[in-house]
C-alpha cells in the first residue's frame, strides 16, 4: 500500500502531531499509547495487528480489550478509546450520540466471518439445523427445552445454551439474523463476552449448544463440532469455512468485521501510523486471526477513506491566509 499519510503523521513517533488525548480518569495518556476496545470477535486481528506493530514500533503501547461491539462503542462515546473493534455496523443511535459530541470516526473493513454453531463431539445427532429449527431453539418465547422437542428422533435430553453476552456485536448479529430482532433471545442462557469461556461450556457439556465467531471454532476443533445452517427448504445445509463465508453462500450468518477510527485520534502519530500498519497488512493480519480478507473492493474503499481522513487532517492544519 502506497504511503498516503502526511509526514506529519509518521515523523516522530512520540512527540509531534497530537493533542486532545485522555483517558478515561480525566488524565493525560501516555503520549505514544493507543487503546482498541469493543468485539471479541474483532480483538483476534486487533491483537495481531498490535502484535506485529510492536515489532516495527516498539516504542508505542497498543493496548487491545474486548468487552463487546457495545462496550467499545460506549467506551468510545466517554472518549476512551481511538478504535473501535465492532462486529456489526454502528447503530443509528451510537452515530447519533457521535455526532453530538463532536467525536466523528471513519469506519474501515478488516475481515470477514460466519457466526458458528456449535455441539459437543459427543452429540452425534445434530448434524445440520434449518434457520426455522435455529428461530424455534433460540426465539424469546422459545419452548424447546430438550432435544427432542427440535426432532422427534432426537434423544429427551435437556439442552444447554451458550452465548455471547448482551454487549457482543454477534450476540446483536445473529439474534437479528435468526429470531428476527436484535437482541431478543430465550432466557435460560448462559451468556459470556469471553468468547474462550463459551468455547469451554460447550466442550465441558454433551448437551450444550452455542455459538461464537468462526475463528474460535477453528481454534478449537478438537474440542467441538459444528452444525451445518440451511438456510431454506431448498438450500443444501452449509458448514461454515474460509470459502462459504467468503462466497456469503453461509447464509444468513456470514458477516463483515469493522474498526472504527476516532478521526481527531488519527491526528497523532502513534495512532496514524498504528492504522496504517493495521490496513496494509491486513490480509495477513485477518487470516491469522481466522478470518476471510477484505475483498479487493473493500480495500479500494479503505484506502479512499483514509486519504479522507489524510486530507480533512492536512486542511484542519494549513493556516488560513489573512486578507491585507
Amino acid at each position: 500500500m502506497r504511503n498516503v499519510l502526511a509526514p506529519c503523521l509518521f515523523l516522530a513517533m512520540i512527540a509531534g502531531c497530537g493533542g486532545g488525548n485522555t483517558g478515561s480518569s480525566g488524565g493525560p495518556k501516555p503520549a505514544a499509547a493507543v487503546v482498541v476496545d469493543g468485539s471479541s470477535t474483532v480483538f483476534r486481528i486487533s491483537r495481531a495487528a498490535r502484535d506485529g506493530f510492536r515489532k516495527v514500533t516498539p516504542d508505542v503501547t497498543v493496548v487491545v480489550d474486548n468487552h463487546g461491539t457495545g462496550g467499545g462503542f460506549g467506551r468510545y462515546l466517554r472518549n476512551e478509546v481511538d478504535v473501535v473493534d465492532a462486529s456489526r455496523p454502528a447503530k443509528s443511535d451510537e452515530e447519533a450520540k457521535a455526532r453530538e459530541q463532536g467525536i466523528d470516526w471513519t469506519r474501515f473493513v478488516v475481515g470477514y466471518d460466519g457466526i458458528t454453531l456449535v455441539v459437543n463431539p459427543a452429540n452425534e445427532f445434530v448434524k445440520s439445523l434449518t434457520v426455522e429449527q435455529l428461530k424455534a431453539i433460540w426465539e424469546p418465547a422459545s419452548k424447546v427445552a430438550t432435544w427432542k422437542d427440535v426432532d422427534a428422533s432426537w434423544p429427551d435430553r435437556k439442552i444447554v445454551f451458550y452465548s455471547p453476552d448482551n454487549d457482543s456485536g454477534t450476540f446483536e448479529f445473529f439474534t437479528e439474523a435468526i429470531t428476527g430482532k436484535a437482541r431478543a433471545q430465550r432466557e435460560g442462557v448462559q451468556q459470556s463476552s469471553d468468547d474462550n469461556t463459551l468455547v469451554m461450556g460447550v466442550a465441558g457439556d454433551q448437551d450444550g449448544i452455542g455459538y461464537f465467531g468462526y475463528a474460535y471454532f477453528a481454534a478449537n476443533k478438537d474440542k467441538l463440532r459444528a452444525v451445518a445452517v440451511q438456510n431454506g427448504p431448498k438450500a443444501a445445509p452449509l458448514l461454515p469455512s474460509p470459502e462459504t463465508i467468503s462466497d456469503k453462500s453461509y447464509a444468513p450468518l456470514s458477516r463483515p468485521l469493522f474498526i472504527y477510527v476516532k478521526n481527531s485520534a488519527a491526528r497523532r502519530p502513534e495512532v496514524a501510523a498504528f492504522v496504517k500498519y493495521y490496513l496494509a497488512n491486513v490480509d495477513e493480519l485477518s487470516v491469522k486471526a481466522g478470518y476471510d480478507p477484505p475483498t479487493a473492493e473493500d480495500k479500494a474503499a479503505n484506502q479512499a477513506a483514509l486519504d479522507r481522513l489524510v486530507a480533512a487532517d492536512q486542511k484542519a492544519r494549513t493556516p488560513v491566509a489573512k486578507s491585507e
